[in-house]
């Protein structure tokens, strides 16, 4: 029985290009159907078509059996159709974390008796619980999703419909919330998952692949995800274990075609223990980048002994009530009465390296880049810039304008009404003149890949998302710092897009000599760019050193959240298969 119709939904924002073109798709009651597509490709305006959010400008869409343009319909619709966002912050409406789960009970009108007990579970679900009194402000990027998520399953939805919501969590948080969703469908829920992460669809029982608001492809995972050149036209990749598998195929290797990691490992199990062994050792070479030279240098920035916290006393209360759960806090990287967001952390950047940083979600890493250059003071410890404390304004001014920072979303960063004003915006404030600020911005700009003569006067707003990372991007470049962090930047980028822009950030510590702080929850991106990688674990240095020797011990890894690069993960599971390693 169908829970979900499109029937011919055509829907346009400006009147000109369909985002929805010609949509035909049921969904079955208790389903776990996976959406895919570049960006731009139609998913998001797809699941803001399922709770009513917007409805067609031609055909019908139904849900639960109502018709989403029917007013009457609209609290029915959105009581039963829970979402989460792509961005967790366009969702948290409450400035603690409590009232902000117990928002969406309290305008279905829950008794109160309920509402404390929906609420409790649904944060234990997330790995939130003693979470409850803690400000939604003071949460890394990741938790905010965490309690976004709980937000929704606090409602009971018959339908849950996920943007991307995975986006911003670290690998345990990604797992947590495949186990959450596994278990909910179990129970009956149906779930839309939107996602780029080919893994997840993976585990879906059907996968929809849109191209410029259409349905192009639509079957089970085995049959969608192993198209690897069609998904690959349509700016997607598949995932790890079918690339790979079908890379040893085609060096005579006969494993069978794979979807999962674990899947390709048990098909291995054929091939002599000697051959297995040859091929771990190769796996484990190609996963990481080349050793540098850049560890020789002279360190530009220094932490010693750094120390923070954001509040000025700590808070150490008892729960009441506490909710037994099987997920624990530890399940998803997170100490409710943490007090520290970093604790005696010291390390050095060097010049000309390309540092990595990974931690879970809540360990410390936003924290630590604004440190770096100033934004934030340590509550203890110096951190020192060119050998001068940043506690000095005036240091810490100069390390602003030679540290750029490229945050979390930094397409949110625009703000000009021309593509030209937003990229000037900074020079044009150190007070350059105009034949300066024009010089700056067509440099930045084409080190970016845009053309400054095609954009002048376009509105960074009518650009597709690929486009306006770029352009925020250049904006930052155009100070012309001469080390840049970046905090996530590629979150929420289809492959291709994603691709693209690390190509970028490697030309510009390649070719233009810049230093790069890379933040990231991909372990393939880090051990493939960086020269070092820093981990942090609740606020505290875990590892430091050579991505070969970070990644080196899987399960220390895994304990603290993360993993390890796909290769790497491959290469051990074929020891422990074959060769009796542990």
């Amino acid at each position: 029985m169908a829970i979900i119709e499109f029937n011919d939904v055509r829907f346009t924002y400006d009147g000109q290009r369909y985002a929805l073109d010609g949509v035909n798709l049921r969904i079955e009651r208790g389903s776990f159907t996976c959406v895919l597509g570049g960006n731009g490709s139609g998913k998001s305006t797809l699941a803001k078509h399922v709770n009513a959010l917007l409805t067609p400008d031609e055909g019908t869409v139904r849900v639960l059996d109502a018709d989403t343009s029917d007013p009457e319909s609209l609290y029915f619709i959105r009581s039963n159709a829970g979402m989460v966002f792509q961005n967790p912050d366009d969702q948290i409406v409450s400035s603690v974390i409590e009232d902000d789960v117990a928002f969406g009970l309290e305008n279905l009108g829950v008794p109160t008796e309920e509402l404390q007990g929906r609420v409790s579970r649904a944060l234990a679900q997330v790995g939130l619980q003693g979470f409850e009194k803690k400000e939604t402000a003071a949460l890394s990027g990741g938790q905010k999703q965490r309690v976004a998520i709980a937000g929704v399953l606090a409602m009971e939805p018959q339908i849950l419909v996920l943007d991307e919501a995975s986006a911003m969590l670290d690998p345990r948080g990604r797992k947590g919330l495949a186990r959450v969703c596994r278990e909910l469908n179990e129970a009956g829920l149906t779930i839309v998952l939107i996602t780029h992460f080919m893994e997840e669809a993976a585990q879906a029982d059907r996968v929809v692949v849109l191209e410029a608001g259409r349905v192009v492809l639509d079957g089970a995972p085995t049959e969608v995800l192993t198209q690897a050149e069609r998904l690959r036209d349509l700016n997607l990749d598949v995932p790890f274990a079918t690339s790979m598998s079908m890379e040893l195929r085609e060096g005579g290797i006969g494993v069978p075609v794979c979807l999962t990691t674990d899947e390709l490992a048990a098909g291995l199990r054929e091939i002599a223990p000697h051959e297995t062994g040859r091929l771990a050792e190769e796996l484990r070479t190609r996963a990481f980048k080349p050793t540098s030279c850049a560890s020789g240098t002279e360190p530009i920035l220094e932490f010693k002994d750094v120390s923070f916290t954001y509040q000025p006393t700590p808070k150490r209360k008892k729960r009441r009530n506490a909710v037994q759960t099987d997920a624990t806090p530890a399940d998803w990287g997170n100490d409710p009465s943490e007090y520290w967001a970093l604790q005696n952390v010291s390390l050095e950047l060097r010049r000309g390296e390309f540092f990595g940083i990974a931690g879970h979600t809540g360990s410390g890493k936003s924290t630590l880049i604004q440190l770096a250059n100033g934004l934030l003071q340590p509550t203890a410890g110096t951190v020192l810039a060119h050998g001068r404390d940043l506690a000095d304004k005036r240091a810490a001014a100069e390390a602003r304008r030679d540290v750029g920072v490229v945050f979390q979303y930094p397409e949110h960063q625009l703000f000009a009404a021309t593509v030209y004003d937003d990229v000037a915006f900074g020079p044009r404030n150190l007070g350059l003149s105009s034949d300066e600020v024009e010089e700056r911005v067509r440099t930045a700009m084409s080190l970016v890949h845009l053309s400054v003569d095609e954009l002048r006067d376009a509105s960074p707003f009518a650009l597709s998302g690929g486009q306006q990372r770029r352009v925020a991007f250049a904006g930052v470049l155009a100070m012309q710092p001469t080390t840049l962090i970046l905090d996530e930047p590629i979150a929420g980028l289809d492959p291709q897009n994603r691709h693209a822009f690390l190509r970028l950030i490697t030309e510009l510590h390649d070719e233009q000599g810049m230093t790069i702080v890379l933040v990231s929850h991909d372990m393939n991106d880090l051990a493939r760019l960086c020269d070092r990688v820093l981990v942090l674990n609740q606020g505290k240095e875990f590892a430091n050193g050579a991505p070969a020797e970070v990644f080196a011990d899987e399960a220390r890894l895994r304990s603290v959240g993360l993993g390890v690069p796909d290769l790497v993960h491959l290469a051990n599971l074929i020891r422990i298969n074959f060769l009796g390693g542990n």
